[in-house]
């Protein structure tokens, strides 16, 4: 398996999900690819309980067994991990943030050296999120593309739908094509 995407909305086939699309897309343009869907919504995963028993675990394994095993296991054999998620709070969901917090056990062998793209739709601030990834990237030498989209015009106060967004669907387009081109490279 060489990418996966977290689809961090609750509310399938909306902003960040369309941006995806576009990626996907740009990204076929070099030949089918192998790509895994995770809608963090539907999945059964139990919040981080701080037990640290994937730092102190031979196998660096979280205690907890539900769906996050399937993530650990697609994730190890991923080269590229998309991360997709509109701005609650400023900050990713909630739904992301939990398969985030259970990625602790990989942070141990098998997080790094990767590829992220982070696809972030947001009306107000996106920061805290961007400043997440930017902080985690150097540590494990993963190679960064963050893709934003402000949704919303704040002179009118009303949403802006995502297909008047052309620059950043094109931006999504190009960087699929971009990758697409290096992963078949490697192939």
């Amino acid at each position: 398996m060489k990418f996966i995407v977290f689809h961090g909305s609750p509310r399938k086939n909306q902003n960040s999900d369309t941006l995806v699309d576009y990626f996907i897309r740009g990204l076929k343009l070099g030949g089918d690819k192998e790509i895994k869907h995770f809608y963090t919504n539907e999945l059964n995963i139990k919040p981080c309980q701080g037990c640290l028993t994937c730092a102190t675990s031979a196998d660096h394994s979280c205690a907890i067994k539900d769906d996050m095993v399937e993530v650990y296991s697609a994730y190890k054999k991923a080269n590229t991990i998309v991360f997709a998620t509109p701005m609650y709070w400023g900050y990713m969901t909630a739904q992301l943030k939990t398969v985030f917090d259970r990625m602790e056990a990989l942070a141990w062998e098998g997080f790094g050296n990767k590829t992220f793209v982070v696809i972030i739709t947001y009306r107000h601030h996106c920061e805290s999120t961007i400043a997440f990834f930017e902080r985690i990237a150097p540590f494990f030498n993963i190679k960064l593309f963050i893709i934003t989209c402000r949704t919303y015009n704040e002179d009118e106060q009303k949403d802006i739908p995502i297909s008047m967004c052309q620059d950043q669907l094109e931006e999504a387009y190009r960087l699929g094509i971009e990758l697409g081109k290096i992963e078949k490279e490697k192939d």
